[in-house]
């Protein structure tokens, strides 16, 4: 419990300190924006990229990734589904709403949770690949062919391949596969601007709680709290089952598939949000929400699966 504490605790002031700055206004009007479009353009991407090709093959091609794929696909595609032919979104919200219920924190919450409750950060590590190989890149596929050009297949791979995250994801993964080692002159200036992506997105996140963003509450209400059950309680629960029943895991295994299925939404998902102009109050509620939900949830899940 203590260690889930100390993961949030560390999240918590950095918002904190966004909020402050957002209310004193000090860095200006076009504060969030352009912290999000740093983090955007230039942290994430480098971060996505050093956490590819630092990784192995054996990382990615496990048990208990697998299972933490399957659940993160079935989430994002029900979710999406429901949005779309149910409450009638269009295809940029319901992607923003799917990422929400179905993108989980595994990197600047995952990583320390790992660390502290699980003893390795191996199986965070591989989730985060596999968001940033599948995951990202499909839902900025869907957010790009529902924009202005969506009509144009050349605009949409256009968008696709001078997006700078999949462009990193790409040439990480590559990286990784042929094990091939970044020179020094390269991996630590990387090194300089991916420790730009956490602190920037956490403060954008918290310039946005005491400032508007687009979008009227009571037409999102619904689309919120869906996708809050669904991350908070059926994503956890699907792991389980998934990880228990259908695959045979190990009691161990199957906790770490479940207390990684029960992070909160992630907060590169405002990021998007708000560079893509599309859902950034639904984003900004859901990641906030499900981070306040998931503390009692992961200690809760930690305590009976015995870790």
């Amino acid at each position: 419990m203590l260690a889930v504490l100390e993961a949030f605790a560390v999240i918590a002031v950095i918002i904190a300190v966004g909020a402050l700055v957002g209310r004193s206004n000090v860095l200006g009007d076009n504060a969030r924006m352009v912290l999000n479009r740093v983090a955007f353009h230039i942290g994430v991407p480098a971060l996505v990229l050093l956490s590819l090709a630092d990784s192995t093959p054996s990382q990615v091609f496990s048990l208990t990734l697998l299972v933490s794929a399957l659940t993160t696909l079935i989430v994002f595609i029900v979710y999406f589904g429901i949005a779309v032919t149910v409450r009638r979104r269009d295809r940029a919200d319901a992607t923003i709403g799917a990422w929400a219920a179905s993108w989980v924190n595994a990197g600047n919450l995952g990583i320390p949770l790992s660390a502290y409750v699980l003893g390795s950060i191996t199986e965070a590590s591989a989730l985060i690949v596999f968001q940033t190989v599948v995951l990202v890149p499909l839902g900025v596929a869907v957010l790009n062919s529902a924009g202005r050009d969506g009509g144009s297949v050349a605009a949409q791979i256009k968008g696709l391949v001078t997006n700078p995250i999949i462009v990193a994801s790409a040439i990480g993964t590559v990286l990784a596969l042929t094990d091939l080692t970044l020179p020094r002159a390269i991996h630590q200036p990387l090194d300089l601007l991916a420790d730009l992506a956490i602190p920037t997105v956490l403060l954008a996140f918290g310039i946005a709680l005491v400032t508007q963003t687009g979008g009227k509450g009571k037409e999102n209400r619904v689309d919120l709290w869906l996708a809050v059950v669904f991350k908070v309680f059926l994503m956890p629960a699907l792991a389980y089952v998934l990880a228990r029943w259908a695959f045979g895991l190990t009691p161990e295994q199957t906790a770490v598939a479940t207390v990684l299925a029960a992070l909160p939404a992630a907060q590169n998902l405002n990021t998007y949000a708000a560079v893509f102009e599309r859902g950034e109050k639904l984003a900004r509620d859901a990641t906030l929400i499900t981070t306040l939900a998931s503390v009692p949830a992961i200690a809760g899940i930690a305590y009976l699966l015995g870790l």
